[in-house]
Parts: structure tokens; sequence; C-alpha cells
């Protein structure tokens, strides 16, 4: 694996410079050290598109196949508000050169046929993460959490905002918000709703913290305005932790309103609280919905279900 970018180098050009000519400078003693066939890059909007699409034109120079793999939440708003018509018209011939691409979601995917004109070698590949095996036992009914960057994209002032008006319905129920971002925003918007002591701000966490507190969550919210495919959303499903979210980017692939789990549209304050008042006052339907969650992460998110659809790819490409 060849690193072009790290989050430590932001802020500091000569670093993130030096970084990707040392990345290109790996890639060429890779071609020269070995036979290459295949080069899968991970993509997003903005500067990690910049920097891959210098890597692609390499790669095609040496002669080498690409798969683009786009991640990118943004990448719409990128390519319609921040590209002109010459930007735009670079980004479609960046799509074009690659020899497969793959999307995260069936949304995605008709965005780049639409939109890029990309309509063959192209495919969705879901996001897959290892099982998580909790003990759900142990989960605390009205817990309610939200792991990711704290800010507007992912919704969590109408989390807050909703999660006030659930309080009127299940006094018991508790927020925690587990990310690094707005959180001083946040917390005093928390305050001011009057929710001290049923919100709890965690920052960053990782490992055994994120463990314990997916352990003992009743209920895993995600209610974004953009999406990829969100690793929290299909972890949560690994843990048989009923989901309510969004229908941005892929979600809805994941998850089907009222059988894994609860959608709304980003921004209904209203409706998001109602979808978790109901999980947390109904029980046996948040076992049915966490129990389905469960079989369909097995099925299609596991590693084990999405490891063998990329290495058959990867066949089909050594052999055309």
């Amino acid at each position: 694996m060849i690193a072009s970018h790290s989050s430590l180098d932001h802020g500091q050009k000569w670093r993130m410079t030096l970084r990707f000519m040392l990345a290109l400078c790996q890639l060429l003693y890779c071609f020269m050290r070995y036979r290459v066939g295949i080069v899968h890059i991970h993509m997003s909007s903005r500067g990690s598109y910049r920097r891959k699409s210098v890597i692609i034109r390499l790669v095609k120079l040496l002669k080498g196949k690409v798969i683009l793999h786009l991640h990118g939440a943004e990448f719409r708003d990128f390519y319609r508000d921040e590209c002109n018509m010459v930007q735009q018209r670079h980004i479609r011939h960046t799509f074009a050169l690659a020899d497969h691409v793959l999307v995260l979601s069936t949304q995605w995917l008709a965005w780049l046929q639409e939109v890029i004109g990309r309509t063959q070698g192209v495919s969705v590949l879901y996001n897959a993460v290892p099982s998580l095996a909790l003990d759900r036992h142990l989960a605390q009914p009205g817990r309610i959490a939200f792991l990711g960057r704290l800010g507007t994209r992912k919704g969590v002032g109408d989390l807050i905002q909703a999660f006030a008006l659930v309080k009127q319905r299940c006094p018991e129920a508790q927020l925690y918000l587990a990310g690094d971002g707005e959180i001083e925003t946040y917390q005093a918007m928390a305050e001011q709703l009057g929710l001290n002591g049923s919100v709890h701000c965690l920052g960053w966490i990782a490992g055994e913290a994120k463990l314990k507190l997916l352990t003992q969550t009743d209920i895993y919210c995600l209610p974004s305005y953009n999406e990829g495919f969100p690793m929290g959303v299909i972890e949560a499903m690994s843990a048989g932790i009923p989901v309510v979210a969004s229908r941005a980017g892929g979600i809805p692939d994941a998850i089907s309103d009222g059988e894994q789990g609860r959608l709304i549209e980003a921004g209904d304050v209203v409706a998001l609280a109602q979808a978790l008042g109901d999980l947390i006052e109904q029980r046996a339907e948040n076992q049915r919905i966490a129990t389905a969650a469960k079989q369909k992460f097995a099925e299609n998110f596991s590693l084990q279900a999405v490891i063998p659809r990329l290495q058959t790819l990867y066949d089909e490409l050594l052999k055309s």
C-alpha cells in the first residue's frame, strides 16, 4: 500500500508535497521491480482528486491497469459547485481512463452514469468491516450513540434538537456523541436546550472505548446530509444495533426503512425524534430490527461477503 497523503501533514504544504512525491517514487519503483498488473486507487474529492488524477495518468503511462475506487461523500458537490467546465471535463476524462470504477452505493452509481457519463466498467462494491460480536444484553434502553466528526454535514445539530423532543417522551434517554470536530459548539447547544447531564460529548474514541460504547448502545443514529457508505452504520449492523439514519448516500443500500432500521429525510427533526422514540419504547420492534440488521450485514457487508467480489474483479481484469 502506498500513501499519497496523511492527516498529520494537514496545513504543512511542504510535507504534503514531499509525501506525494515520495508516493510517486514508490510507485515507479514498484513498476521497475515487480510485474504490476493492477493499481487500486482510492479517491475522494478536492486534494485527493488532484493527487490521484496524476497517479492514474502515471499508471496508464506505465501500461498498468487502474481500478478507481470513489469514496468521497462530497464528490458530487465538489464537481458541481467547485469546478468550472474545464475542470469538470478533466474529471470526466480521469474517470474514462480507469479500467474499472468502483462506487459505494447504487445512488453513486446512478450519479456516475448520468453526470460523468461512465456507463461501462463500473460497479458497486460496498464497504466491509469485521463483525463485532457484542453482548446485546448489556445494551441500556434509551442510550443513543453517534460516532463520527461533529459538524453540520453529519446532522449533529439536528440530532441534538431531535433528542430534546425524545427526552419529553422518554425521560431516561441518553445521547452519546463520539468524535472530533465542533465539540464545544454542540456542548453549548445541548446546554441551551436544557440537556445537561443527558448529552455526553466523548471526543474521539477508538479501540476498547469504542467497543464499550457500542456494547451499551441501544440505537445508533446518523442523520447526515452527505455520505458515501458510512462504516459506522455497518459496524452497528454487525453488532445487532438498530440504526436510525437519513437517506444520504449509500445508507438506503444498507437499510430499508422499517426492516434493518429507520430512515428519515435529512433535516427532518420531528421525524428523527419520532423514529428514535419509537425504537426506545417498542422493545420487540427494536429487537426484530436488530436481528434483521445483523443478518443483512453478514450477507452483504462482512469481509467474507465482500472480499470474494473484489477478488473476482481482480481476476477478470488480469485476464482481459
